[in-house]
């Protein structure tokens, strides 16, 4: 006996105040999946393309090296830099 034939067979021997429920959960269930399969389509198709223009678009307003001026030892002391903490020595 397949599943849908085991389904009709529960379904005929349910009570009509149960038949409401398992209809609305059944309508949930399909809902959802729609919604997954249609999401899982959508980002392979247009979150590339949103993302590169994101990248492009922080990287013009980044500033190169000739206008930035970055202390040389920043990857070391940034607690410092950030918070006030102690500096260390190079």
């Amino acid at each position: 006996m397949s599943a849908r034939e085991r389904l009709i067979n529960e379904i005929s021997q349910t009570p009509d105040i149960l038949i409401k429920e398992v209809l609305d959960f059944l309508l949930f269930i399909k809902y959802r999946s729609n919604q997954e399969i249609v999401k899982k389509d959508n980002s392979h198709n247009s979150d590339l393309p949103s993302l590169l223009n994101f990248i492009d678009q922080i990287n013009s307003e980044t500033h190169t090296g000739d206008n930035l001026q970055l202390p040389r030892d920043l990857s070391k002391n940034l607690d410092h830099y950030l918070y006030g903490a102690s500096k260390e020595e190079l």
